[in-house]
């Protein structure tokens, strides 16, 4: 079977779809140069390609391929009956989910697919409770690849993070991670309301890493870039665009601050303190660490509850990263499973 990933979203689905390609030796299409530059600049052993989206027709695809692993949910549902109208082909299509979703609204909106990769039971168990599986032909579980595969290149990744990060920062302190999720329908980002307040009261104490979502800066640039530019010769501010993997910033960071991130879910694997903003919905993710108080994340809070943070929740966290992401699957036993159902 001729499998290809093709990748047309953001740059952070690198980080899922790229490893997920480089981990079963499948090529990856980018369809901007951007990406391109990125996989060669992060992920070395992904073969990766540039192709434009008026070079990826239909007929290119239904000629050349019988297996497409992607990231957008629609995408099988877009193609798969014109490729099979047009050209006689049943192609198979696979999705990569790009984190840990706690956003089930979104799922129960869930359109026909074919081939559905899940972490654990955590995305499994929702996808059975909005009734997005009954629209799934194949659920397939991969654990959690993309932490062993940073352990794998661990020299090659942690020094890409101290040059292109860490160095940033002019005074070595604890580093915070925040992580703050996007507007969408479902979920508000914590980054407008709050980002002012976390570094004027905690850049003292500590480095503060804000790794911003992608569609923060597609669909709000200027209030994004007007928060940026506020703060861009701070020396203990680093705002991260443009470094697609995470594990390699999680090793480094102390602690975690965010919402509804998927990145929460990723953090667990080190077992470190896990803050979050208050909102009206409890995920999973939120047992695992200490609310912030309505009157903000400030350092006396941080320094007064660390300690708690870090050794009452340790099991808990422990068990929703087993929940999350399950037992190790090797790359191997994924082929079998893929195999399995014909690819």
């Amino acid at each position: 079977m001729r499998n290809v990933a093709i990748l047309t979203g953001p740059d952070t689905h690198l980080d899922h779809l790229g490893v997920l390609s480089a981990v079963l030796d499948i090529p990856l299409i980018v369809t901007d140069e951007r990406n391109l530059l990125l996989s060669q600049e992060f992920y070395p052993d992904l073969k990766a390609q540039l192709m434009g989206l008026d070079e990826l027709t239909m007929e290119h695809l239904a000629c050349n391929y019988d297996t497409l692993f992607e990231t957008g949910k629609f995408f099988a549902a877009q193609l798969k009956p014109f490729i099979q109208l047009l050209f006689g082909k049943t192609m198979r299509f696979v999705f990569c989910p790009h984190g840990n979703s706690d956003k089930g609204h979104s799922l129960g909106q869930h359109v026909d697919q074919d081939i559905s990769l899940v972490y654990g039971d955590h995305l499994h168990d929702l996808l059975q409770k909005n009734g997005a599986a009954k629209q799934i032909r194949h659920i397939v579980r991969t654990g959690n690849y993309r932490y062993p595969y940073y352990l794998k290149h661990k020299p090659f990744f942690d020094a890409l993070a101290q040059k292109k990060v860490f160095s940033r920062f002019q005074v070595e302190k604890p580093t915070i991670l925040y992580a703050p999720t996007w507007n969408d329908r479902e979920n508000p980002t914590s980054f407008f309301e709050h980002t002012d307040r976390i570094i004027q009261e905690l850049s003292n104490s500590y480095n503060l890493l804000i790794k911003l979502h992608p569609f923060l800066i597609e669909d709000h640039p200027a209030h994004t870039y007007h928060i940026m530019a506020r703060y861009e010769d701070h020396p203990g501010v680093v705002f991260l665009t443009d470094f697609p993997p995470i594990y390699p910033l999680l090793a480094r960071c102390d602690l975690y601050l965010g919402d509804y991130s998927s990145i929460g879910y990723d953090f667990l694997a080190f077992d470190k303190p896990l803050y979050f903003f208050n909102h009206s919905a409890v995920s999973p993710l939120q047992t695992c660490g200490l609310t912030i108080p309505s009157e903000g994340a400030s350092e006396k809070f941080l320094t007064s509850s660390i300690k708690e943070c870090s050794t009452r929740f340790s099991e808990q966290r422990k068990k929703v990263y087993n929940h999350a992401f399950g037992k190790e699957i090797s790359p191997e036993l994924i082929r079998r499973q893929l195999i399995s159902l014909k690819i």
